[in-house]
């Protein structure tokens, strides 16, 4: 499991979404810390207010009446009483919030004992939940009576940010959304590049880029689109000089065959006339590849396993040793005709050097595999790169008496390259040789 994300669109989003998600909490965390400081100040002026108004009312009314009237100052969340006796006990434990209340009453009441003043923290009944959130005063007053105050200091703070939890989730999912349509647009010229470097394998005279979008876009594809058209031009250039020359190779042969003609030795006359043959055909053979080469065929959906059924039911009734078998279908963009030659190619060598052919076509989500079995001696691991080379034979098995020119196999090579795919080699444990051909389903 990839914990970051594999394309550049998804870890831009990801980046995004946590960044601002992040920002968001350090920002509600803050004012969050700050809400609460000004609650805490909030609740300790109305303790403050509370104190100072019962105080007031109980010193204002006569003895016999404070009793009442300190019960008509009780509420909810406020109770007041007056007594001969103090509630809290002396020695209380001190809290950053009770000093604040009480350095806030010897301001606002300046007459009151400073020494005598008591408080404390206690259980809220209704809150039972919130440990300490009630304040306790007992304040004295004139005469040994007592002022004894127990008030809320609020509602208790909610322990699951419910609030802060929905605001957040709204955010991200709203940056979420934004950032895929936003990302996949940005990003969307670049998968178009990623589409057009992968038709440029297959097909080098594939449409340009559109050069739009950002300046970078715009810079990116102008400089693929020249690639392209140095690639096109290299190509071009390369394939008509060789076929030149082929050509040109014909005027000194028909001068040799020639001049062969006044050779008196009829066995050197022969040798001589054999060997130019020889040598015209296989200019004739470079001449016919360089043009195949030159030549691009227009691409379609085939069905490559119908195609290589009805190849090899061809080869059969011509006598050949040739067997199929594989998936019912194999869907594949390809050139029909030069994908038939390539494959006729290899399956004609493993006949002629193997004895006869078998072919298994395979399929998985990505690719098409064509196996060729021969029951020939194979091909040393030294020389499986070499057979691809133009013109290029090895000795013993592979010489000039068993025919061609070592263009077969380069052929097919260079075809099964143009779509995409590859050819590799290997033994088989019951003795010949397997060459798999590997050909990419997405090709258009």
């Amino acid at each position: 499991m990839r914990l970051i994300p594999d394309s550049m669109a998804a870890r831009t989003i990801a980046v995004m979404v946590a960044g601002l998600t992040l920002s968001h909490l350090v920002s509600m965390g803050a004012y969050g810390i700050d809400l609460l400081a000004q609650s805490d100040r909030s609740v300790e002026q109305e303790t403050v207010e509370r104190f100072i108004a019962a105080r007031s009312a109980i010193l204002q009314a006569p003895e016999a009446d404070r009793e009442r009237t300190a019960a008509l100052l009780s509420r909810r969340a406020l109770d007041v009483r007056w007594g001969r006796s103090a509630v809290v006990d002396e020695g209380e434990p001190e809290h950053p919030q009770l000093t604040a209340i009480r350095t806030r009453l010897l301001e606002v009441v300046p007459d009151l004992n400073g020494s005598s003043l008591r408080l404390a923290l206690a259980d809220d009944p209704d809150h039972p939940e919130a440990a300490g959130h009630m304040v306790l005063i007992s304040a004295p007053l004139p005469n040994g009576e007592w002022l004894n105050l127990r008030s809320s200091l609020g509602d208790p703070p909610m322990h699951t940010p419910t609030n802060l939890l929905l605001s957040t989730g709204l955010m991200a999912l709203a940056v979420f959304a934004l950032s895929i349509l936003l990302i996949r647009s940005a990003t969307a010229p670049l998968r178009t590049m990623v589409r057009a470097a992968e038709r440029l394998g297959v097909d080098v005279t594939a449409p340009p880029l559109p050069e739009q979008g950002p300046s970078e876009i715009r810079q990116a594809a102008h400089a693929f689109n020249e690639m392209q058209a140095r690639i096109k031009r290299l190509l071009s250039d390369r394939t008509q000089m060789f076929a030149a020359l082929s050509h040109d190779l014909r005027t000194p042969l028909t001068v040799l065959r020639l001049r062969a003609e006044f050779v008196e030795d009829e066995e050197q006359h022969d040798k001589m006339l054999a060997d130019i043959a020889e040598m015209e055909e296989m200019i004739n053979a470079t001449l016919a590849f360089l043009r195949d080469e030159g030549t691009q065929e227009v691409s379609k959906m085939i069905d490559l396993t119908a195609t290589l059924a009805t190849m090899c039911d061809t080869l059969t009734d011509a006598g050949r040793d040739v067997e199929f078998s594989g998936e019912p279908h194999a869907l594949l963009y390809a050139q029909p005709i030069a994908l038939r030659r390539a494959f006729r190619n290899l399956v004609d060598n493993a006949i002629k050097y193997g004895h006869r052919a078998q072919l298994v076509l395979s399929t998985d989500a990505e690719c098409i595999m064509v196996d060729i079995l021969d029951e020939g001696p194979g091909i040393p691991e030294a020389e499986r790169e070499k057979v691809f080379q133009p013109f290029y034979r090895m000795e013993r098995s592979r010489n000039r008496g068993t025919g061609g020119f070592g263009l077969g196999l380069t052929i097919a090579h260079t075809t099964i390259r143009a779509h995409g795919g590859s050819i590799a080699l290997s033994d088989r444990s019951e003795g010949g040789l397997r060459l798999t051909v590997s050909l990419p389903r997405t090709l258009k």
